[in-house]
């Protein structure tokens, strides 16, 4: 095939003269032309959710009503960025002045990594001792396992996120992901800036540097977990210090120039110029003209597509941390000593980090107007109780050790409900399903004690431990997915969707707060006791769990059931299944 013919100034300049940068005074990626609608369908998106803060409906007019909307959104994007990391003395202000110069920035991420592309990991496999250096060099650790939760990962979304609001925030963070992809894959020489585009919006990202953030480091109970995952994993001696996949992943900060163009306006971009002179710092001496804006032309074809409203909504994610950043350090980065003054007018400075998820305690208040609250109440005299938990089950708990030992006698019953479905499965009642609260996941420990430490506060427990009971003896609805219950099927002759069985499957089941997440399948009790885990099978329950799902549930795979906390178990009712279209939750 010849080379492709270098393209002539004149045509550069027509090509040029097409495109937008949208007005930075009303700037359709900003928060200046964000509607009520939008924020508000934007705040769904990120936990699922119908309905929102009922404040909001006592709006005076519908300016208040927006503000309130918009407030509410932004507060929403500074929690679920981690702020409590990065900003960990302060609480949520409009002008927090985030000091990105004061971190510490990625060793070595200019250099590339080619093995690495958008979308996964490729081929690679890594051991434990020998390439840890190497994982710690990616700028995308860990990525996928931090920003997506399990059931997200479960039903795939991560890939291909689900149409309207409630696949919004899951296609920014694949933005993101892919984002960080590129970057360590290519390294910042090859790749001075990453491009996203559907049809005439374009979003160029030029990257300036790559900080990092600290995790908090573990607890003594985390450390001990990890130092006795690694024994089992890496055959290391006890007390041994932890290996390097097993200590602090860092969360990227990737800083950005960044510029949002809609449209295609007479006079061109003068940013698109400077990318010309950054792509010269990294091309051989002497490269004419023609062949930078070849090269120019092949990166900006060469961009990832994304849907628009995906795009539309990283755009604000952009301007929305713009705001956040230290003005001092902007204005020097903004400077005439490193860019036009044409060009500082059509980009801003920002940043994003690939590894966001929604906090769903945080979501839930903004749905809600109200704080979830703990279950406090003593099993034993009803009084506050905010420290005694019973040690076994973490079900029930007690304002004194008094309390807790009169109560023994009647939380016995209830305490080891694993053992009666381990030692007599028969005495259970009927129409329910028990499945034990303790973990087994595990890769977990795999991906180092960060995603172990968000496990807990996301959902699931440590491993082999039950998570602490936060709804009392009340009931809650868990969303239950069995993504292979069964193949469905019109059969004329019965006329109905008939779901052909297609043996077991792993079903997932969790609650809004992720305060639970269990795992359930014939499967995974052979799978633990490798590790050494005791984790009973309710068999009876599983089987007419899958009945009750393909009859109820949504295309014979995704359920809302009613579940309460049952000493170690949560016991599922299988008979009084709630009416699927009236689901807050979703």
């Amino acid at each position: 095939m010849p080379p492709r013919k270098p393209s002539t100034a004149e045509e550069i300049s027509r090509l040029a003269a097409k495109m937008r940068v949208a007005d930075p005074d009303r700037d359709n990626g900003d928060f200046a032309s964000l509607t009520t609608n939008d924020a508000m369908s934007w705040l769904m998106g990120f936990g699922q959710i119908k309905e929102i803060d009922p404040k909001m409906k006592a709006a005076r007019n519908p300016q208040e009503l927006r503000e309130m909307a918009v407030e509410k959104l932004r507060i929403a994007l500074w929690d679920m960025q981690r702020f409590d990391y990065l900003f960990p003395d302060r609480v949520y202000s409009k002008t927090p002045n985030f000091k990105i110069a004061r971190l510490e920035s990625w060793p070595k991420w200019k250099e590339p990594h080619k093995e690495v592309r958008a979308g996964g990991m490729g081929t690679q496999k890594f051991d434990g001792f020998k390439d840890a250096e190497r994982l710690n060099s990616y700028i995308m650790t860990h990525y996928n396992m931090m920003a997506f939760t399990q059931p997200e990962l479960v039903q795939g979304l991560s890939m291909n996120p689900p149409k309207g609001p409630a696949g919004n925030w899951i296609g920014v963070k694949k933005i993101m992901g892919h984002a960080a992809l590129d970057i360590t894959g290519e390294g910042g020489r090859d790749t001075p800036f990453v491009v996203y585009f559907q049809r005439d919006i374009l979003l160029i990202m030029e990257i300036l540097d790559v900080k990092r953030v600290s995790w908090p480091e573990p607890g003594p109970k985390f450390f001990k977990h990890l130092q006795e995952s690694q024994e089992v994993k890496f055959g290391t001696d006890p007390g041994a210090p932890l290996v390097p996949m097993m200590q602090t992943p860092k969360i990227p900060l990737v800083v950005v120039r960044y510029s949002y163009l809609e449209g295609r306006p007479k006079g061109g971009s003068q940013f698109t110029l400077h990318l010309e002179s950054r792509l010269r710092e990294i091309l051989p001496p002497g490269t004419s003209n023609d062949k930078v804006r070849v090269e120019l032309e092949r990166h900006l074809s060469s961009g990832e597509e994304m849907a628009e409203e995906h795009l539309l909504m990283f755009a604000r994610l952009l301007s929305h941390n713009a705001d956040l950043v230290d003005k001092e350090w902007v204005e020097d980065q903004q400077s005439h000593w490193n860019i036009q003054k044409d060009v500082k007018s059509e980009t801003r400075i920002s940043f994003f980090t690939p590894c966001l998820r929604p906090r769903f305690r945080a979501v839930e208040e903004i749905e809600t107007g109200k704080a979830p609250t703990p279950y406090t109440q003593c099993g034993a005299c009803n009084k506050e109780a905010k420290k005694t938990m019973c040690g076994s089950c973490r079900a029930v708990c007690y304002c004194s050790p008094e309390c807790a030992k009169a109560n023994w006698p009647e939380h016995k019953a209830d305490c080891k409900t694993s053992k009666k479905i381990l030692n007599d499965p028969a005495s259970l009642p009927k129409d329910t399903l028990y499945i034990p609260v303790r973990a087994f996941v595990p890769w977990v420990a795999d991906f180092g004690f960060a995603n172990e430490q968000e496990a807990v506060k996301m959902g699931g427990p440590v491993i082999a431990e039950n998570p602490r009971n936060e709804y009392g003896t009340e009931r809650f609805i868990c969303r239950a997915i069995l993504p292979n219950a069964g193949k469905a099927q019109w059969d004329p002759h019965q006329g109905k969707v008939v779901y052909y069985d297609r043996g077991g499957g792993t079903a997932v089941l969790w609650d809004r707060r992720r305060s639970i997440i269990v795992r359930l399948a014939p499967e995974e009790p052979p799978q633990a006791l490798k590790s050494g885990i005791v984790i009973p099978f309710h068999d009876a329950g599983y089987q007419q769990f899958r009945q009750v799902l393909q009859k109820h549930g949504i295309q014979g795979q995704l359920l809302y059931v009613w579940v309460r906390r049952v000493g170690d178990c949560i016991e599922v009712d299988l008979k009084d299944i709630p009416d699927q279209r009236s689901i807050q939750w979703d």
